[in-house]
């Protein structure tokens, strides 16, 4: 049964961000915008839940989180179509990529763009997210931002 929750989940072409955007679909019955760069995997996830929810949806939905207006535009188009955002998932996140080939060396044997690697594309792009979905949860007195991390 759909139950009209409205979610965005940032990183969701793998990991937690593919994992959160399924059950959400899947079992809650929500429509999800999946968000990512990686647009054949946001598509794949969609095709991938497609008739096996309770009447969620994957609304896959290419995004660098590195372009603040896109970001913007985005939001302003999920804004548009539903007049609300209930749940913000804030997965996307570059610095295990970067960082795999560093794994063991001290802080310091590292180069200084794995520090932009994690910042950018994680901390800053969260924040960036969640500035302009907050005013929309805000005016419709609902709604709930979540931040995952993983040990890695």
């Amino acid at each position: 049964m759909k139950n009209n929750k409205i979610c965005i989940v940032t990183g969701a072409s793998r990991g937690f961000g593919r994992g959160i955007a399924k059950v959400l679909a899947e079992e809650e019955g929500c429509k999800v915008y999946a968000t990512a760069r990686n647009k054949e995997s946001l598509n794949s996830l969609a095709e991938e839940v497609a008739g096996k929810t309770n009447g969620g949806i994957v609304q896959a939905c290419q995004l660098d989180q590195n372009d603040d207006v896109a970001v913007k535009d985005f939001v302003g188009m999920v804004k548009s179509q539903n007049h609300k955002v209930d749940l913000l998932v804030n997965s996307a996140y570059a610095g295990l990529i970067a960082i795999e080939p560093h794994f063991g060396k001290p802080f310091w044997e590292k180069p200084v763009s794995l520090f932009d690697a994690s910042i950018n594309i994680g901390l800053r792009s969260a924040y960036v997210m969640s500035s302009f979905v907050a005013p929309i949860m805000v005016k419709n007195k609902t709604g709930l931002i979540v931040q995952i991390s993983s040990f890695g």
